[in-house]
């Protein structure tokens, strides 16, 4: 019986299952992660997929990784950095993260004056770069393609340029 792979009844290595652990503990004190994050984060370091779903399981029942929390976090934080919808949507799914919970994060964006009045406060912080432009057109073709970057749709922006 010395040859036999104990993941052929089912079960995961008493040793690669809590090394797992181990790794995804350490991988979470640093900042929160999903679901999706953890496992490629793990499967890099080499841990099998039995292994792996085995600590993100004890991950999840203690508490320490849940998508939706980590969706919220993230999204409030590019949004108070100035960081519109499109653009909180974009890095939410590059995390793995499904629609739904994707959809609940961009409230934390807040509703269209929300996001015209945090745009108009992007541009304060372009005013030099936009006063030494003399010709209004491209002043206004600079601040657009500044905020569009930024990840705010066409009608906030335009909104939000209304007066350069």
């Amino acid at each position: 019986m010395k040859n036999v792979d104990p993941r052929q009844f089912g079960s995961v290595p008493r040793q690669a299952s809590s090394n797992a652990l181990n790794s995804a503990f350490r991988i979470l004190t640093r900042r929160d992660h999903t679901r999706k994050e953890l496992a490629v984060k793990l499967r890099q370091k080499g841990f099998d997929r039995a292994a792996i779903d085995s600590a993100l399981a004890r991950c999840r029942e203690l508490g320490y990784l849940d998508d939706a929390k980590t969706a919220m976090i993230i999204a409030g934080h590019l949004a108070e950095r100035g960081y519109g919808p499109l653009r909180v949507r974009q890095a939410l799914g590059q995390k793995g993260l499904d629609d739904a919970l994707i959809e609940k994060a961009l409230a934390r964006c807040g509703d269209e004056e929300i996001q015209v009045l945090s745009a108009r406060r992007m541009l304060g912080k372009k005013t030099s770069r936009l006063s030494r432009e003399a010709d209004p057109w491209k002043r206004r073709q600079i601040a657009y393609r500044f905020l569009a970057g930024r990840g705010f749709s066409s009608t906030v922006i335009n909104r939000a340029i209304n007066d350069i």
